[in-house]
This record gives structure tokens, sequence and C-alpha cells, in this order.
């Protein structure tokens, strides 16, 4: 059986019925579908499809049907669903909508295999690209990343979408970031040269329910420490501004996006009016989930860039241009996290 609080997030997104009509007997490719915003995403259709009698049809590329497995279970039997692997590449089939969401998503892995980071993202792009150029798609949506912005030029600049900061495209690290630049102008490329209607999602660090609990990123460490009683460890001074966005907020962007978002055009999505650094994050779950009972501690080793950390960022994305569109974030930082202790909880940690 689903989470609850998987299934109580995304029931409450339903009842938002503004969002799913201009789905009405459309077919939807998800790629990444095993991810926290694919696989989020697709449960989001299939409930909103069941509500609304949609005749919705939900693809989603998978790598591993193991996987697929364990995060759809009972909706792989769901009629509106469809799994299917194999390459990006090989895909041919009738579409008319598209979230590309596969890519490296690890922090780790970007510096371990800059390579396949670059060739994973560029490579699988195209694919999408070429596939809504030939299937003629209403709207491909690219899931890109606040991190193609790279170091802004003035500490604490206010981004929007057209400013850009410094890459070292020399350091690995940057594989990740600069896949995204590419990527992008890549989606750019296929509006202007062959009218392909894509447009772009900057997506800040998106967390909530649906992220494995295995997951080691910075928002998981801080919880499950603060679950368990245990002191909040940082690694860095946490200077580092944190720009964020629950997965709800999410993906009622990408869905704005899908439905109004301008073609060749780019969108941040974030709650740009709860932009902390992380260190005050690790004190904010420290009150909230643990009650106090946490500490927050630092312990920075010498060597802290083999980690693979983004440099230090000082910055706050503006999502006022998908705020135009229409759209609003609803849910705060401290009920973001309030809300991902529950799912751990119930996951067992």
């Amino acid at each position: 059986m689903s989470n609850s609080v998987i299934q109580r997030e995304l029931t409450a997104l339903v009842y938002e019925d503004k969002y799913f009509d201009f789905l009405r007997h459309q077919r939807v490719l998800v790629t990444g579908a095993t991810g926290l915003i694919g696989s989020m995403f697709i449960k989001l259709l299939i409930l909103a499809n069941e509500a609304y009698g949609l005749d919705l049809k939900v693809l989603g590329h998978v790598r591993s049907h193991d996987k697929a497995q364990t995060i759809f279970g009972e909706h792989l039997d769901n009629e509106s669903f469809t799994i299917i692997d194999g390459s990006l590449e090989s895909i041919d089939t009738p579409c008319d909508y598209i979230l590309h969401g596969a890519a490296p998503t690890q922090s780790k892995f970007f510096v371990e295999h800059p390579v396949e980071t670059i060739r994973t993202s560029i490579h699988g792009t195209e694919a999408m690209l070429e596939l809504s150029r030939h299937k003629k798609v209403k709207k491909l949506v690219y899931l890109s990343s606040m991190e193609q912005y790279g170091v802004p030029y003035e500490s604490g600049q206010v981004m929007t979408e057209e400013r850009l900061g410094y890459l070292d495209h020399l350091n690995v690290r940057s594989s990740y970031s600069e896949s995204k630049r590419l990527c992008e102008c890549y989606c750019k490329s296929y509006a202007v040269e062959y009218g392909v209607p894509v447009v772009i999602a900057r997506l800040a660090q998106t967390f909530g329910p649906g992220v494995p609990v295995s997951d080691n990123r910075v928002f998981m460490q801080f919880t499950k420490s603060a679950l368990k009683h245990e002191d909040i460890v940082l690694h860095t001074k946490g200077d580092s501004m944190s720009n964020y966005c629950y997965i709800t907020d999410a993906l009622t962007g990408i869905l704005t996006l899908m439905k109004s978002g301008e073609v060749g055009e780019a969108y941040n999505i974030c709650h740009d009016e709860e932009t902390r650094s992380i260190a005050s994050i690790a004190h904010l779950v420290a009150t909230h989930v643990s009650d106090d009972k946490s500490k927050v501690i630092f312990d920075i080793p010498e060597d802290v860039q083999g980690l693979g950390y983004a440099p230090t960022v000082h910055m706050f994305l503006s999502s006022k241009k998908l705020k135009s569109l229409g759209w609003q974030p609803k849910v705060s930082m401290a009920q973001a996290y309030v809300r991902l202790a529950e799912y751990i909880q119930e996951e067992g940690l």
C-alpha cells in the first residue's frame, strides 16, 4: 500500500481541479519515472485521471523494473499507466506531452562519473527533443536545475531567469551544471529552428514525501538525525543559501508550465519567500522535527572539496515569472520538513 503521507499530499492536489482539464484524452510521457519528481507526477496524474475520468494515458520510462515495482506497486495494474524501458533513443511512442526528468542527481556521481553525467544529459535530452519534433507534441517540459546559474557575481544576488553566474567548467563537479546549461541551449535551439514547443523548468532543490529513505542528501540527513534525536552535523559552515521547493509545489509548477509556459522560455520553480542558509535550516529542523532535542554541530573536514558539495552560493532565486502564470507555492519550509519527517517515520528509518 502506498505511503499515507504521499496519498494525503497528492489527494489534496487532485481536489485543485484547475490543473488537470487540459490533459483530457491526452498521452503523457514521463522520463526519469522512478525519480522523485517523475514518480510523484505519475501518481498525481493517475489519481487525477480516476477522480475526473480524464481518459488520460501515462507512459513512464524506467531503467529498472525492480525499482518501478517498489515505487509504483499497485499503480502498475492501473490501465491508464504503462511502463516502458530500453534507451530513451528507442522510444517511438505517440504522445501529446512529455516531462523529461531523466538525469543523474547525486553529487558524488557528478564528481566520480563526469563523462556519464554529461553524456546521459545530452543524449537523453536530444532524444526527447527529436521525439517531440517527429510526434508533434503539444509541450515538452525539460527539468533543468538552479545549479545551472553557477555562483552569482554579486553575493546575495536575486536570480531572475535572464541572469547567469560563474561556473568553473574545468572542475568536474560542473559536469552537472554545464550539462544543464547545454541542454537548455539545445531546447531553445530546437524551439527556434524546428518549432518544438519546449519549456524549461529550473527547479530549486525539491524534496518531500517520495524521496527514498536511503537518500543521503542534506535535507534527508538533517531530518533523519532529528527524528532519532541525534545531533545534526554540518560538514561545511552552512552559509550557502538554500533555494527550495516542496514536492507538491514543484508538481503544480510543472503542470502550470505544461499548460501555459511560453515556448523556448525558462522558469524558476522555487518558494522564493523561504530562502535561508543551510545552517538556519538545520536549526529549523532541530526545532520543528526534534522539538529541540537535537543540537546543530559543525564538523568541517580538511578536504571538503572531495565530498562533491556544490560551491558556497549566496543567491536568491526569483519565481516571479512563474507566478505571472498564476502559480503560487503553498508549503513553508517548516511544514515541508514536518511532512517529510512524517513520511520517513511511516517508511521506517
